[in-house]
């Protein structure tokens, strides 16, 4: 059954809440130390339960992690999984994937990401069609554009950032409806420096639904 792909199954937005005890004094923030001299995001672990196919899957994770500041504001990574069987988990190998790692000493006010678990209705296509097809968009072009002027003055707002990886999310998910893909996990989340360290308090965190879920972390990495 072809799910609506722009639709998450789970937003994991913790600092929202966070931001509203600070600035009524019952909770201290907590911002990343200065001897932070950057922050990861690791896609530690992805579990498929269920799928539609008999008997084998291809299953293609498809993430978006959007800072606003890096050379790359808007980060995107794609890999395609074959002969996936229900019940199984993604070889990620060791230590999992990085999907996001901020540009040296250049900590982000605020990061936003996106990731997507999709079930491959045709053959295996190539990782770098999909990707080509979104980088090449003029309203990619554009977002990446606004947010690069931005941060040219002053940090983005975090309104900014999030409708960005909205926007790319919006075009991954008209490439995947033309080839009639369907969703099995999106999650949508936010961290921010100021109440949560960018997510790096939290540990590994795992999101999911009855078809899939997704393990992942923010790092802090200390300066040497």
């Amino acid at each position: 059954m072809s799910i609506n792909l722009l639709e998450a199954d789970v937003v994991f937005e913790p600092s929202l809440g966070l931001r509203r005890e600070v600035m009524a004094g019952t909770l201290e923030g907590h911002r990343l130390p200065p001897s932070v001299s950057n922050v990861r995001l690791s896609l530690k672990d992805v579990h498929i339960k269920r799928h539609g196919e008999l008997g084998r899957a291809e299953v293609q994770v498809v993430t978006v992690v959007t800072d606003g500041i890096s050379q790359e504001p808007i980060q995107l990574f794609s890999e395609v999984f074959e002969n996936v069987q229900k019940w199984s988990h993604l070889p990620l190998g060791e230590g999992g994937v990085t999907l996001y790692r901020t540009d040296a000493q250049q900590i982000p006010a605020f990061l936003d990401y996106r990731i997507l678990l999709t079930e491959l209705d045709e053959d295996i296509r190539s990782v770098g069609n999909l990707l080509d097809a979104v980088r090449q968009d003029e309203q990619f072009a554009a977002a990446r554009q606004a947010l690069l002027a931005a941060a040219a003055v002053a940090a983005p707002p975090a309104a900014l950032i999030s409708a960005s990886s909205d926007l790319v999310m919006n075009l991954v998910a008209r490439v995947l409806k033309a080839n009639k893909d369907d969703q099995m996990l999106l999650v949508r989340g936010s961290f921010d420096n100021a109440f949560d360290g960018l997510g790096t308090k939290y540990g590994t965190i795992t999101k999911g639904n009855r078809q899939a879920a997704v393990t992942y972390q923010a790092e802090a990495v200390e300066a040497s």
